[in-house]
C-alpha cells in the first residue's frame, strides 16, 4: 500500500535515473539504445540484464525480473515499497511529508525515535567507559592494543553492571517504554518493569551506511558466557544487511574491501592503517551483504578464522560473492587465530604484506583439494587432478588457467599436454551442455511453459492475451476508450489480472496519462515483472492499432468459445425440447459470431 500521493512518488522516481541507480550496483555497457550488464538476481556469464534509459525500466531476459527504479531497489536492497521510496527520496535529497496512514505515521515516528535513543545510549555507554567506573574496561581495551583515538573513532563504550540504570537514564530524558523495547536496548522482566539488555560489557555501536547507530554488540571482558550479546532485529536494523565498519570503509581510497569476523578485528585493522576492513554481523556472509560489498569495491578479500566454522563461513562467503560476479581473494592468517592477534604479535606492516599476497579464489580451491586428497596414493593423486580439471573448466581467465596447469604439471609429474587435453575435453562437454540448456530454455520460453514470474500455474491463452492488452494500453493510452467499451474490467480473469486491469483502467478513466514506467509503480514486484516481460518479449508491435484489434478479437473469440462450451454442457443435462431448441439457437449464433471474428478484417 502506498501512503503518499502519486505526484510525490512520481517526483522521487523522476529524480532517480534508473541507469545511474543500477550503475551503483553493477557495471553497465551501452549497446544500441539500451544498457546491459550481468544480472544481480541470478548467476550468469553472458549479460542479459537490460536497462532502458528512455522508458526507465529494467528487464532480465534470463530470469524475467523487471520493473522500474522502485522495484530494482526493493529487490537488490531487500526492502518493501515504502522503504524503497524513503531510500530513493534520501538519495535524491527529497524530504517526504508525513504519510496519510496513521499506522505508517506511527512506524515512521518509532523508527526516528529508535535512532535517537540509540544515539543517546551510545553517549551514555561512552561516558560510562570514560568515567571512574570504566577504568578496568579502559585497561582491558588498552591491553588489547587500542589507542584512545581509536576508542573514540568507533564510539566504544561500557554498559554498567546494573539491571536497569540505562532504562532509568533514558526514561528521564523522555523516551517511552515502547521505544526502549522496540530499540532492543531494554527487555520487560516477569514483573513487567524494564531491564537493560546489556550489562557489564564493552559496547560496540553498529552504524549503517549513513552513519546512524542502528544496533549494538556487547562483549564480556572475561571468560564468562555468552561472550557476545547483540541487539535484536528492529525497524532500523537487520543483521543480514549491515556490515560493521562499512560506514568508514566505504570512504577508503582503496578499491578493495577486507572481510573479517569480529568487531575487534575491524578496529585493530583500521588502527593499523587498513581502513577498508569490515565484518559480517553473524556466522556467515549473506547475499545482501555481498551486494553491498560489490557496490563499494572492485576486489573483495575474505579473511575469516581458520577453525572449522571459519572455513565453512569462508566457503559459503566465496560462493555468494562469486555468484554475484565479484573478484574475490582469500587471506589465510598464519600462526594466529585472527587478524587482531596477528597484528599484536607481528605488527601492522607484516599484516599488510599478507594482504598483498592474498591468493586467488582458484588457488584457494586448489589448496582445499590438496587437503582433501593427499598425493601419497594413486587414488588421492587422481582424485586431486580430476578436481583441478573441474576447477579449470570453470576458470574464465585463460592466463591464470595456463599458470595453474604448469604448476600442477610440475608438482604432480603429469605432462602439461595431458592436462590441457583433459581440460579441453571437459570444456567441450560443458559447451555442449550449455548449448542444450540454452535450446531447452528457448523452447520453453516459446511455448510459454516456463516463466520466472507467473500469475497462474497454467496460464492459458485468455490470460496471456489479457496481459498483452494491459501492456499495450499502458504503452498506448489513446486505445483505452475502445478497450473499456469492448473489454471492460469485469471481462478480465478474476484475481490478479483483473486487479492489474482495474488499476490501469481507473487511472485512464480519469483522463490521465499512465504510461508503463508509471503504471508498474502501482504494482508489486511480481506483477511488474510480468508486465515488463510482456513489453520486452511479446509486445514490440510495429502497428499498435492492428495489434490491439488482433488481441481483442482473440479475447472475444475465447470468451465466446467459453460460452459455447457452457451451452454444450447444459444441453447434455436438459431433456425439455423447447429449452434444448433455445440453447441450440444460441449455439448457432455464437458459432456464427466466432466464425465472423476469425474472418473479420482489422478495423
Amino acid at each position: 500500500m502506498n501512503y503518499y500521493p502519486d505526484d510525490i512518488i512520481e517526483e522521487v522516481r523522476l529524480n532517480n535515473d534508473l541507469v545511474e541507480v543500477v550503475s551503483e550496483y553493477l557495471h553497465l555497457e551501452k549497446k544500441g539504445g539500451s544498457y546491459f550488464g550481468l544480472c544481480p538476481f541470478h548467476r550468469e556469464k553472458t549479460p542479459s540484464f537490460s536497462v532502458e534509459p528512455v522508458k526507465q525500466f529494467y528487464y532480465c531476459f534470463g530470469c524475467n525480473n523487471g520493473g522500474n527504479v522502485f522495484h530494482f531497489i526493493m529487490h537488490i536492497e531487500n526492502l518493501d515499497f515504502m522503504e524503497a521510496l524513503r531510500f530513493l527520496a534520501d538519495r535524491a535529497g527529497i524530504a517526504l511529508p508525513e504519510p496519510d496512514d496513521n499506522e505508517q505515521q506511527h512506524k515512521n515516528k518509532l523508527r526516528k525515535s529508535i535512532l535517537e535513543v540509540n544515539r543517546e545510549a551510545a553517549r551514555f555507554f561512552y561516558a560510562n567507559l570514560a568515567g571512574k567506573t570504566g577504568q578496568m574496561a579502559q585497561q582491558y581495551l588498552f591491553q588489547r592494543g587500542l589507542s584512545l583515538q581509536t576508542i573514540r573513532r568507533f564510539g566504544l563504550g561500557l554498559s554498567p553492571d546494573d539491571w536497569s540504570v540505562l532504562a532509568r537514564a533514558l526514561r528521564s530524558k523522555g523516551y517511552d517504554e515502547e521505544t526502549l523495547i522496540a530499540s532492543g536496548l531494554c527487555v520487560r522482566n516477569k514483573n513487567g518493569s524494564l531491564n537493560d539488555r546489556f550489562r557489564n560489557r564493552i559496547m560496540f555501536p553498529i552504524f549503517d551506511l549513513r552513519g546512524n547507530i542502528v544496533a549494538f554488540g556487547g562483549r564480556v571482558m572475561d571468560n564468562s558466557t555468552p561472550k557476545y550479546v547483540n541487539s535484536p532485529e528492529t525497524l532500523c536494523y537487520s543483521k543480514s544487511r549491515e556490515l560493521f565498519g562499512m560506514h568508514l570503509a566505504r570512504k577508503s581510497t582503496e578499491k578493495r574491501l577486507l572481510i573479517v569476523e569480529g568487531y575487534m578485528d575491524v578496529i585493530s585493522l583500521h588502527q593499523a592503517g587498513i581502513d577498508y576492513a569490515v565484518a559480517s554481523l553473524g556466522t556467515a556472509l549473506t547475499n545482501m551483504q555481498g551486494r553491498i560489498l560489490k557496490k563499494y569495491a572492485d576486489e573483495i578479500i575474505m579473511c575469516y578464522d581458520t577453525d572449522t566454522a571459519g572455513r565453512k563461513a569462508t566457503d559459503r562467503g566465496l560462493e555468494i560473492l562469486s555468484q554475484l560476479g565479484c573478484r574475490v581473494k582469500v587471506l589465510q592468517v598464519p600462526d594466529a587465530k585472527d587478524p587482531d592477534e596477528y597484528i599484536r604479535k607481528n605488527g601492522p606492516e607484516k599484516f599488510k604484506n599478507l594482504v598483498d599476497r592474498a591468493i586467488s579464489l582458484l588457488e584457494y580451491k586448489i589448496r582445499q583439494l590438496k587437503m582433501s586428497f593427499p598425493a601419497d596414493s594413486a587414488e588421492g593423486k587422481l582424485a586431486f587432478l580430476n578436481g583441478v580439471a573441474d576447477l579449470l573448466v570453470e576458470q574464465e581467465n585463460i592466463m591464470e588457467r595456463e599458470m595453474v596447469m604448469k604448476t600442477i604439471s610440475r608438482d604432480y609429474d603429469i605432462t602439461i599436454d595431458t592436462l590441457q587435453a583433459e581440460v579441453a575435453r571437459r570444456l567441450n562437454q560443458k559447451k555442449r551442455k550449455d548449448k542444450n540448456r540454452e535450446f531447452d530454455n528457448a523452447v520453453r520460453k516459446m511455448t510459454g511453459s516456463v516463466r520466472s514470474y507467473t500469475i497462474h500455474k497454467k496460464e492459458g491463452q485468455r490470460e496471456q492475451n489479457e496481459l498483452y492488452l494491459i501492456t499495450l494500453l499502458s504503452r498506448e493510452n489513446y486505445l483505452y476508450p475502445k478497450a473499456a467499451e469492448r473489454y471492460p474490467v469485469s471481462c478480465y480473469t478474476e484475481g490478479d489480472i483483473r486487479e492489474m486491469a482495474r488499476v490501469l483502467y481507473q487511472r485512464l478513466s480519469d483522463g490521465h496519462d499512465f504510461l508503463l514506467h508509471e503504471y508498474i509503480t502501482k504494482l508489486d514486484p511480481e506483477k511488474a515483472s510480468i508486465i515488463v516481460a510482456c513489453s520486452q518479449e511479446f509486445c514490440n508491435y510495429d502497428e499498435a492499432v492492428k495489434a490491439f484489434e488482433d488481441i481483442l478479437q482473440k479475447l472475444e473469440t475465447i470468451k465466446l468459445s467459453d460460452e459455447l462450451k457452457d451451452i454444450q454442457t447444459q444441453m447434455k443435462n436438459i431433456s425439455d425440447e423447447e429449452e434444448r431448441k433455445q440453447l441450440a439457437n444460441r449455439l448457432n449464433d455464437i458459432t456464427q459470431k466466432i466464425a465472423n471474428l476469425r474472418h473479420a478484417p482489422f478495423k
